[in-house]
């Protein structure tokens, strides 16, 4: 009996062992910060939708339950092994996107599987829940190019060309898929991760100044282009003076004959609505609309906010009924909490980002320290442009912001991408059983 006593006590002296050593080494700092942001964005979804008894939140606590299950699922696992995977994570974000991008290619449907909503065709339906794969895309490219990196140090670019090709291709095959479906927000983050990826793992500045030199070239040609556009709509306007929205009339007819065919209209009108409102919706009943009232929303919280579910213009339906949750949730949130309470949500994500940062600076392998930059890269892309287009900083692109915005895939993809980082921090505490260095030099 006493043999019985002393095996079930080494059992549990053994879990015991096993949960302070995960305790210790988990970050709870980051574990802290998105509770709190996840918490408020559940506050603020079910606020901006109480005038129009939506209830958005009740799912969003589905997807965050099933977002922290992932989390701690992958946070455990020991992220060197997937370097193992790298590729077939890869092949299976990108076989995802396919199907999709084929669709809206093709601009048909399969039944309700794959559909065109507002135009667009994103998601996969698949009965009671949907996924969007474009938001999973981001973490299989993520692993992939840091698995690359790793397996082919760079330099100089006369060393390092093949490698930079085979990085630039991983990126550019989703970045294509999810252009077409139309998806520009989605499509943009490709850009930022990939050449920060470059950057920190050491390519020649010379490569960086070519690609800067080639982003003012398409910027110059997505201007000429523009101001095609931008002509059309004026001289619609002066024809129509009675048409409030002269942008709609022609939404859809410049694109079937332009030259530049990358873009679409309504994309278009986005740009435009930043660089030249007064042009695209002079009435300011079009384009400019959401991003005004945002502003105003903005503007209305003051220092000390309008008080939590008492902000009126998501619930009076300013600010765009299907964007109010989720594009457009931090104008509504911040009616309510104030500028304040504003700068106190920036200032986590600041924290989180920081402690992102220090994961990778203090990762024991290359393989890690990629991985947690390449997340802070998206996270922190998000929440740029995000903020920025509330606050008519940046031009409306619909990128969410993480954590506190309404999306499934949206929220577990975060999940995902900081459950590696806390696995990378797991595993480099105390610079793990074999201390390393660092990738980056920063």
């Amino acid at each position: 009996m006493s043999r019985l006593f002393e095996s079930e006590g080494a059992q549990v002296s053994a879990w015991w062992d096993k949960f302070a050593n995960f305790s210790w080494r988990t970050d709870w700092t980051q574990v802290v910060i998105i509770l709190f942001l996840s918490t408020l964005g559940v506050v603020a979804i079910q606020s901006a939708g109480s005038y129009r008894q939506t209830n958005f939140e009740t799912p969003q606590m589905i997807y965050l339950g099933i977002g922290w299950v992932a989390y701690w699922m992958i946070s455990s696992l020991d992220y060197r092994k997937l370097r193992v995977h790298a590729r077939r994570i890869y092949l299976i974000g990108a076989l995802l996107l396919v199907p999709i991008s084929l669709c809206a290619i093709f601009k048909i449907n399969i039944g309700s599987f794959i559909r065109s909503i507002n135009g667009a065709r994103r998601w996969m339906d698949f009965g009671p829940f949907s996924i969007q794969p474009s938001e999973f895309a981001k973490v299989s490219v993520l692993i992939f190019i840091a698995a690359v990196l790793v397996l082919n140090p760079i330099g100089s670019w006369r060393k390092s060309w093949p490698t930079v090709v085979k990085v630039l291709a991983a990126a550019g095959l989703p970045f294509v898929l999810i252009f077409v479906q139309p998806d520009l927000g989605s499509a943009l983050i490709y850009l930022p991760l990939s050449f920060a990826l470059l950057f920190v793992a050491g390519l020649s500045s010379r490569f960086f100044m070519v690609a800067g030199l080639s982003a003012v070239l398409l910027g110059a040609v997505v201007a000429v282009d523009l101001v095609s556009y931008a002509s059309k709509v004026t001289a619609y306007a002066k024809a129509h003076a009675d048409d409030l929205n002269p942008a709609k009339a022609i939404r859809g007819k410049h694109e079937e004959t332009a030259w530049f065919f990358l873009l679409k209209d309504y994309q278009r009108e986005r740009l435009l609505s930043f660089v030249a409102p007064s042009i695209i919706d002079p009435r300011g009943r079009g384009a400019t609309w959401n991003v005004k009232q945002a502003v105003i929303a903005v503007g209305r919280g003051g220092l000390e906010g309008q008080g939590i579910g008492k902000g009126t213009q998501a619930k009076y339906g300013y600010l765009p009924e299907a964007a109010a949750h989720n594009d457009f949730l931090f104008s509504g949130m911040a009616e309510e909490i104030g500028f304040r309470g504003g700068v106190f949500v920036v200032v986590a994500f600041a924290l989180l980002l920081w402690r992102v940062v220090r994961t990778a600076l203090l990762a024991i392998d290359r393989f890690g320290s990629l991985l947690a930059i390449g997340a802070a890269v998206i996270i922190g892309t998000h929440v740029v442009i995000n903020i920025g287009m509330n606050i008519d900083l940046m031009p409306v692109t619909g990128v969410p912001l993480p954590f506190l915005s309404y999306g499934g895939s949206f929220i577990l993809s975060c999940f995902l991408l900081l459950g590696l980082v806390q696995s990378v921090h797991r595993h480099s505490v105390d610079g793990g059983e074999n201390r390393g260095t660092p990738v980056t030099g920063i």
